[in-house]
């Protein structure tokens, strides 16, 4: 078997099958021939990700782009390994040595203006973040680095200077791995079966991913493996078909007639298009949804270089000459956008969008071509690669060194103190996490052994500075305080979390079983309410909860069937504890704005002053108008103070206490944000206004 397909790698000139020329062209040209329109289909992968980072509310999708990118990585690989093994020129030395070279040059160099420019306008803990991004990044392992500390669509992940660099991890642990695998399958003649297997069990690793734990398994390769070997299994395919004549070959670039090769591409064409406009960070990705990008791509390619798509589109000299650019594209937009959205703290207007784009292009021609074709093709000698690796380790120690904060950046030292204890001020004493299913328990003593239960999700998390100042302040008076806490997860019976992994269920069963505890006599329900099931006001972000019962998983709205199974069960609960004699409140959603967070009020001149300030302090800003908020949230509080007055539960609503009237400041009277984020207080902006609960705690029974 070894043999005979040992054989079929020569492409011997066997009888073709009976097809349209067009179909037989559509094959493939011979192995090593370049494909103009391959370049084309990179050009339109890096315009989706760059439109998507840019535009993301335009372009919802466009993060399909990598997955692009992936495939055609892996049919361009694929089959530079099998034809290098055939012809006898195969060594995993110079493959490597190829990937170092191709890679690596252009890495360094955003590498180095990443740091540079961090270390100029970063504070001191967003530049040791950098530093640790760093120090992941360089060994190709930023995908695990960020599979463990934030999420891909994080509303703020656009401050994040290096997220994008989690896909070139993907693909060197890849191919890592993969030439050593074709030499294998080709020696025991088995090449499509075990790229098919790889196919088949890293897509049911990647479904399974996107169905139990989704932030994670975006970026690990076992769930992005399957697009990669598909471009692989296109290549290994292709090559044993055979080589059409170069007179079919010109026939067919005269114009082919109508045939499957021109169905294929534009059905490709389409399933890009269509991801690009339909699919966004709602949908469980990549699992299966990541076949919409992958099948448009393989069908583009595999429909060969002479359809009327890849003629006519992707072969223009303009759009091949963008895809020539694209790896270089890729490494510099994203850094520029993310240090304008750190200098500017806000969203960017059209007008600095298109600047950066363009510089982003000014910087991707330059590095092309002074830095990644020169090196890639005429740097010659043995000093090339291991000058590169050296570099590579090189910026791992300074990045190990920058977030150890032996290397400081410019804007740090007594003056920035201030300003980084206020916007990482957040609960962090008395907190135990139960193992069992991993939600948080706190805890704190008065002087009675009655006890207020609070039970909810960060939201109420956010108070615990204030309950255990009422609590240590009025020992005597107060009651005993116990906080169940899950983040993700609202206080609703019957629905799941589709921020996997959660067993929101798990945690309401435990927590309501606590609140009928003897020594229980006030329950208090709190969440992020709106985040489940309306969205957070004004910021893009992608929490959502499906009936636990549903294998679907389909996300649930304000309106949904099952959202009223899940308000009814709730109502219920309420009744029964009061009906029981305990006090109950719901305490509902506090104001939301991105102008909270405090990356939006630093003020430019801090960062890019060349005299570092004496001190840092947020300028006066205006305070952010409540009445929008109030308005997106309206339906949904309104129906919680529907059950608590069916119930007799009692709604507690922070706004009150937080603004004045619809008027809500974002910064202190010492010139420091009063959140953490778009969303939560800081500690102390909690413990000085949060005086709204303190009769959950001090009224009598």
């Amino acid at each position: 078997m070894a043999e005979r397909e040992s054989a079929l790698w020569q492409l011997p000139g066997r009888r073709l099958a009976a097809r349209s020329s067009a179909e037989r062209t559509a094959l493939l040209e011979p192995p090593g021939t370049y494909r103009p329109d391959i370049d084309g289909l990179r050009a339109v992968a890096i315009f989706l990700v760059i439109a998507y980072h840019a535009l993301p509310q335009w372009f919802r999708g466009g993060f399909i782009g990598v997955d692009v990118f992936f495939v055609i990585s892996g049919y361009l690989i694929t089959q530079l390994v099998l034809v290098g093994l055939e012809s006898g020129t195969f060594t995993l030395t110079g493959f490597y040595a190829r990937r170092v070279r191709r890679i690596v040059p252009a890495l360094l160099l955003v590498l180095a203006g990443c740091f540079v420019c961090g270390w100029f306008v970063l504070l001191p803990d967003e530049f040791r973040w950098l530093g640790k991004s760093i120090a992941w990044c360089t060994p190709f392992l930023a995908n695990v680095f960020f599979a463990r500390y934030t999420r891909y669509f994080d509303p703020w992940a656009g401050y994040n200077v290096l997220l994008h660099l989690w896909s070139l991890g993907v693909e060197e642990q890849f191919y890592l791995v993969w030439p050593v695998l074709l030499v294998l399958a080709v020696r025991y003649g088995a090449t499509l079966r075990v790229l098919g297997a790889v196919i088949a069990a890293s897509l049911v690793i990647s479904i399974w991913g996107a169905r139990y734990a989704p932030a994670v398994h975006f970026f690990l390769p076992g769930a992005r493996a399957w697009e990669l070997a598909l471009g692989g299994w296109l290549a290994a395919r292709q090559l044993r078909a055979p080589a059409p004549s170069a007179a079919v070959r010109a026939s067919s670039a005269r114009g082919p007639a109508w045939s499957g090769a021109e169905a294929r591409a534009i059905a490709g064409l389409a399933l890009i298009a269509a991801g690009a406009v339909l699919l966004s960070a709602g949908n469980a990705f990549p699992g299966a949804w990541g076949l919409v990008p992958t099948g448009g791509a393989a069908l583009l390619i595999g429909a060969g270089p002479h359809s009327l798509v890849s003629r006519r589109l992707l072969s223009l000299a303009p759009v091949v000459f963008v895809g020539r650019l694209s790896y270089s594209l890729y490494l510099w937009h994203w850094p520029l956008f993310t240090f304008a959205r750190v200098i500017f703290g806000r969203e960017l207007s059209p007008a600095t969008i298109a600047l950066i784009v363009a510089l982003a292009f000014a910087a991707a021609y330059a590095s092309y071509r002074l830095v990644e074709v020169p090196i890639r093709y005429g740097a010659r000698g043995p000093w090339v690669v291991p000058a590169l690796l050296g570099g590579l380790v090189a910026f791992t120690v300074l990045g190990a060194a920058t977030a150890a904060n032996r290397i400081p950046g410019r804007l740090s030292g007594a003056p920035f103190q201030s300003w980084e204890a206020a916007t990482t001020d957040f609960v962090s004493a008395g907190k135990s996490v139960d193992r069992r299913i991993g939600f948080e328990s706190f805890t704190a003593r008065s002087h009675r052994a009655a006890t207020t239960l609070f039970i909810g999700d960060s939201h109420l998390e956010q108070y615990w500075p204030r309950i255990t100042y009422v609590v240590e302040t009025y020992p005597d008076a107060a009651r005993s305080a116990q906080l169940l806490a899950y983040a993700a997860c609202p206080p609703l019976p019957g629905v799941n979390s589709l921020a996997q992994p959660r067993d929101c269920p798990g945690f309401v069963s435990y927590a309501t079983a606590q609140a009928f505890q003897p020594r229980v006599d006030t329950v208090v329900f709190g969440a992020f309410w709106e985040l489940y099931l309306l969205g957070e006001y004004s910021v893009t972000s992608h929490f959502g909860v499906y009936g636990a019962n549903d294998p679907l998983r389909t996300p649930l709205r304000l309106d949904s069937p099952a959202t009223q199974i899940a308000f009814a069960q709730f109502e219920q609960l309420l009744a029964r504890l009061t009906s029981s004699g305990r006090r109950v409140y719901i305490v509902l959603s506090n104001p939301t704005s991105p102008r909270f967070a405090p990356l939006t009020l630093l003020p430019p001149r801090v960062r890019l002053s060349l005299e570092p300030p004496r001190a840092v302090r947020a300028d006066r800003a205006a305070p952010v108008d409540a009445a929008p908020f109030a308005v997106f949230v309206a339906p949904l509080m309104e129906r919680l103070r529907e059950i608590a007055a069916r119930t007799g539960a009692r709604v507690l609503d922070p706004r009150e206490a937080l603004c004045a009237g619809m008027s809500c400041p974002s910064v202190g009277a010492d010139g420091l944000p009063l959140y953490i984020d778009s969303n939560h207080l800081r500690a102390a902006s909690a413990r000085a206004q949060a005086g709204f609960l303190d009769v959950t705690l001090l009224a009598p029974r």
